[in-house]
């Protein structure tokens, strides 16, 4: 879109609003289209018409455990652990009513879009049995924000984790917090809360992963864990309770004239796919009926390269959490980019979270959660642009709540303990940026068998992370929190002074992070996540080594408590006899 155009929509209960279409489209005016091509801007434009607010906002529901199962992935052993859960998640095809009236075809893990709820508790194992019933597309899961070994960790630098279609793998998430060598504890400051799980294929060998068209397709959840500290935080009525505590997948999607999603990274050159249906919980611009008391969203910009900037029409958001992790204190966040800083809303980039409550006590009995922020391509997003494109209508009922939860800014969260600059020792830099039509870090595409980074496991660095030309790129970093030290171009948001797995980078930026690496030696990856960027190869392998020298990780499978102890004690491979006939895990 090259042009921002005032329109008129007409809301239920004949409320007339003006908005400014800001980079999504809010009327369809039933256009045909060659599918697969970008209409103004790089913006792939849809053939379908809506009436917004519609439909109700849906809630994800929890998915109950299975019977236990001889699996078929390494389980490291922790003091207090508790009996594993185990689960069977299958990767397959389903349908949505994204928009009403259409029905349109979406890969779901159990069908669904998004994907089924998981939870999860504090060194409670989470055992998952990856099926992957597609036949178009090998699938590999990542528990974004999670903690473990690079053998369950969704990456494609490790063999035997890519799934094939008709088989299965296991994962192993031992739902623990990174294990500080110094006090040979967890160090559960570090605990996360919001975690996320998405599809990460990058076949070995191959130049161009499918991470954004799975994921495009519908191939992303939540997963949700609470360890004691935040149980009593909501039992004591500090926060609200899991009633009012909401996830909200936020994407963007185009749709042909039939109902079908449209996704063609090649039209435009890879820089990153925009659609412009605003989606949430996977319909476009739901409601959301509320009462008048404090509710907990925790919302995940779950595009593949949308940027996008959150604004009520009234009242504000209380930030609680920040990515994975509850923030130290609860705090009023802002927008910050080289223009200046905006207090009070809150920009994301594909992959971050924002953990917030919203006090509709005394709002009005209508308002809107809205995105303020214009983007015509995946370069990066454009200006601010009020009002904005409305997300989810809030219809606010009844007479306000009393005892409702006492969580107010500056209340205090979870104790949140900083990497010191005497821990660091060494620092490392990485300059992401477009190389030959590619995407590149230091000049160089993604190799899964070369290591780029290879830091002891307890050892604390510096990382420098530098953009060139004027591309945006959200850079995420498995296994460990880092913690952001400063931008050269830009002012430090509150809520990005505790713990982060995806860094914001604007054009021409430069970033200084401290980053730890604790409890698994193995091979990870870094990389931008604007998807296209990701899958055309904006990736790089890091190991976490058993011994200082070592240029690669010895084991994926492991966990080690400090330099030099052996590693903890582990479950072995259970028998691949084990395995359903036709569906078997070939390791």
């Amino acid at each position: 879109m090259n042009t921002k155009r005032k329109i008129r929509l007409i809301i239920p209960a004949t409320v007339i609003v003006l908005l400014i279409v800001s980079g999504f489209a809010m009327v369809k005016r039933g256009i045909t289209l060659s599918p697969g091509y970008p209409g103004e801007g790089d913006v792939f434009q849809s053939g379908v018409r809506w009436e917004p607010f519609t439909q109700p906002l849906p809630i994800p529901v929890s998915k109950e455990p299975t019977a236990p199962f001889e699996f078929q992935c390494s389980l490291p052993v922790f003091d207090g652990q508790q009996p594993a859960k185990f689960y069977e998640v299958r990767t397959r095809k389903g349908t949505a009513e994204i928009v009403p009236g259409f029905q349109t075809e979406i890969w779901g893990y159990d069908g669904i879009y998004p994907g089924s709820l998981l939870k999860s508790r504090h060194n409670e194992p989470a055992i998952i049995r990856f099926y992957n019933d597609l036949s178009e597309t090998m699938t590999i899961p990542h528990l974004h924000g999670g903690h473990q070994t690079a053998q369950s960790d969704g990456v494609p630098t490790v063999d035997h984790q890519m799934i094939p279609p008709g088989e299965f793998r296991d994962f192993c998430y031992p739902n623990v917090a990174p294990i500080e060598p110094s006090t040979r504890k967890q160090e559960m400051s570090d605990y996360p809360s919001t975690l996320w799980y998405h599809d990460h294929a990058h076949a070995p060998g191959s130049p161009k992963g499918v991470t954004g068209r799975n994921v495009y397709h519908g191939l992303a959840g939540f997963h949700l864990t609470r360890d004691e500290l935040e149980e009593t935080l909501i039992r004591d009525g500090v926060l609200p309770s899991d009633s009012f505590d909401i996830p909200l997948a936020i994407q963007d999607r185009a749709l042909d004239t039939q109902g079908q999603l449209i996704y063609n990274p090649e039209a435009v050159n890879y820089d990153g796919v925009l659609g412009d249906i605003p989606v949430v919980n996977g319909k476009a611009q739901p409601y959301l009926e509320v009462e008048r008391r404090k509710y907990r969203f925790r919302i995940l910009n779950g595009s593949t390269a949308r940027f996008i900037q959150l604004k009520l029409t009234a009242g504000e958001f209380i930030q609680i959490g920040q990515d994975s992790w509850l923030l130290g204190e609860a705090v009023t966040p802002s927008a910050s980019d080289e223009t200046g800083t905006r207090t009070g809303e809150i920009r994301l980039t594909p992959a971050e979270r924002a953990d917030v409550v919203i006090d509709f006590r005394n709002a009005p009995d209508e308002m809107f959660l809205q995105n303020i922020l214009y983007q015509e391509n995946g370069r990066k997003p454009d200006e601010v642009v009020e009002p904005g494109t409305p997300l989810i209508k809030f219809v606010v009922k009844g007479a306000p709540v009393e005892n409702d939860a006492t969580i107010e800014i500056g209340t205090p969260l979870r104790p949140h303990v900083r990497i010191m600059p005497e821990e660091i020792i060494r620092t490392r830099h990485f300059k992401f940026e477009r190389n030959n039509g590619q995407w590149a870090i230091n000049g160089r595409f993604y190799d899964h068998d070369r290591v780029e980074a290879n830091p002891m496991v307890g050892t604390a660095e510096r990382w420098i992370l530098e953009t060139a030309g004027g591309w945006a790129h959200p850079i995420h970093i498995h296994l460990e929190a880092h913690q952001i030290q400063s931008f050269q171009n830009r002012e430090m948001d509150p809520q990005e002074r505790f713990k982060k797995d995806t860094v914001r980078l604007q054009p021409g930026e430069t970033a200084e992070i401290f980053i730890k690496a604790r409890t698994f030696p193995g091979k990870f990856v870094f990389h931008c996540h604007n998807n296209e960027h990701e899958d055309f190869a904006m990736m790089f392998r890091w190991d976490v080594v058993e011994e200082e020298g070592l240029l690669e990780a010895k084991t994926v499978d492991k966990a080690q408590i400090a330099p030099g102890e052996p590693p903890l004690p582990s479950i072995g491979w259970s028998s691949p006899g084990a395995a359903a006939a036709g569906h078997g895990a070939h390791h």
